[in-house]
Parts: C-alpha cells; structure tokens; sequence
C-alpha cells in the first residue's frame, strides 16, 4: 500500500481499526459509475488537470454506504477550493451510483478558511475540525481522534434510516455534532488533571493512557463523587471532574459504590449501568479522550462513555 504522506496513512489505519476492513486507496482513480443502463465513468482528474487522491471506506452492504474521505496535509489552511472539489466527487458519485449512497469529508488538521463552511453545509459534506466554536486550531493528534470517532458514529448511524441525513446540511451538523465537545479538549487535558497512584505523582494524559491501553475493563461503578474503573491486572481509574487518578490499586479505600445515572454516548438515551457493563466488560481500552467533564474509552473499535 502507498501513501502519499502521513496523514493519509494514519487515516486508512485508523479506519481499519475502527471498522474492521473494507478501506482503500485510490490515487487518481478512474471509477466505474454503478449505472445499469449507461457505461459510465467518473475520474478524479481534470480540468484543469490535477490529482485527487480519496480514501474510501466501506461503513454498510445493506444499504450500501461508502465515506469518500479527502485527506489534506497542508501548511496552511484548506481554501474553498479544496472543500468544492471533493462536493462535487460526492455529487458526482450520488448522481451515477446505482444502489449505493455516498457521504464525503475532509480532513484537514491545518484548519479551513472562511467560505469552506458555506460549501461543506450547502453540499452537505463533513469537514474536521469544524469551523465552528472558539478553538478554531487543534493539533493533529485531536483531529485523528475526531475523525476516529466520527466514523465509529457513522458506522452505527448507517443502520437506521438515512433519509434525514440526505438533505443538507444534515450530514454536515451530523459531523459538527459527533466532534463538538473537542472544542477546549487540548486545555482539559492538561498535565496537572493527572494523577499516579499510590505515589500521588504528577502525571500526564499520555502516561495514563499508555498506562491503561490494552487492560482488560473487569467492573465499572460510581462512587460519591467519582466513577471507578476496575482493569486487568490489579490496575484502576478514577475519574470526576476535577481530574484523573490511575495506578496500581494497592487496597486504596474508595468509599461506597452508589447508584449512577447513565446515558448512550450518541442519541443520550437513559440506560442502565448493567447495560454499560455488559457491553463493556472483558474488552480491551483501545482508545482514550479526556474532555472535562466526562472521559471517554474506546472498547473493541467501539465506544462507550
């Protein structure tokens, strides 16, 4: 497989962990247009020539649904230009595709100038970061994890009725949506949050999470104040939101467990801690993000909160 820089790597990697195959790489492909009564074809080149490159990833078979996904490795912000051309590959796709619904996003981690937006809500396309909010710049690593859990959410979102994703600018605020709460994550996330116990020891996101990766969930429960997380290996979690406690667990007295109120991390629908645990509980953390007032974990290429 080649890639023509980073970005694009790490975006087919990502996307085969969180949805398990069915990714590829076209660099300036020439497709064939599922159209059962006209040979038709679209090609991703030209006028004026230029390269396309799209990584496309498979979310859905019944229905068919694929994410056309622009990847731009810029020093610079992503102009209009950019943001148009991939509208109209998606629209182009829609248009010939027989039997197959396309969504596109671009993923840009240098960020979007003024006038992309009106293009990505007017054609309904994603974009990321969104340019919305008071945190216009984040740092590659924070646009990954947004992208990330985009298509976690995309890949459920897939099997209820899509109609109300179809007209713009739905799938754009759906986009918007799934990523919003990234905006001041990098300034949650701060060192002092962390904390390494028994030592009591200042930490760091990145040392609790290398720390956490890979361990087995065994429990999970609230306590007054705090939620509480049991790992392989007699290592434990305790988060509220005045910061992050982990380590071995030592005996540490933790206090009563309590009753929890507790939510689906997408649509918010009340449930139960029981069904939390029962999803979550002998799988491995496979991924992490702090946003203050709650902390999520990544489960099996899915998410839980």
């Amino acid at each position: 497989m080649n890639f023509k820089n980073e970005l694009e790597q790490r975006c087919y990697d990502i996307a085969v962990d969180a949805l398990g195959g069915g990714v590829s790489i076209e660099h300036n492909k020439t497709i064939q247009i599922e159209n059962a009564l006209f040979s038709e074809v679209a090609s991703f080149k030209g006028p004026p020539a230029k390269e396309v490159d799209v990584l496309v990833a498979e979310l859905s078979n019944n229905p068919k649904v694929v994410l056309l996904i622009s990847c731009k490795l810029f020093t610079r912000k992503a102009e209009p230009a950019h943001v148009q051309e991939w509208c109209s590959v998606v629209q182009t796709m829609n248009k010939y595709a027989d039997g197959t619904l396309f969504f596109g996003v671009v993923v840009s981690p240098s960020g979007f100038t003024n006038g992309c937006e009106a293009w990505a809500t007017s054609h309904n396309i994603g974009i990321l970061p969104p340019p919305k909010g008071r945190n216009l710049k984040f740092n590659i690593d924070t646009v990954l994890r947004m992208y990330e859990r985009l298509l976690i959410a995309l890949r459920a979102r897939v099997h209820f009725p899509l109609e109300d994703l179809l007209m713009a600018p739905s799938f754009y605020d759906f986009t918007f949506r799934i990523v919003a709460d990234f905006e001041g994550h990098q300034e949650e996330a701060s060192d002092d949050r962390y904390c390494l116990i028994p030592q009591e020891w200042e930490s760091s996101f990145q040392e609790m999470y290398s720390a956490i990766a890979g361990r087995k969930i065994e429990d999970i429960y609230a306590i007054k104040g705090a939620t509480v997380l049991i790992l392989s290996e007699d290592f434990l979690l305790i988060f509220n939101e005045k910061g992050i406690s982990f380590g071995k667990n030592n005996k540490i007295q933790l206090g009563e467990k309590e009753n929890s109120k507790c939510f689906k991390n997408l649509d918010m629908e009340d449930c139960t801690l029981d069904f939390i645990k029962s999803i979550v509980v002998g799988k491995p953390v496979t991924s992490a993000g702090d946003f203050g007032k709650y902390i999520e974990f990544g489960v099996d290429s899915g998410t839980c909160q």
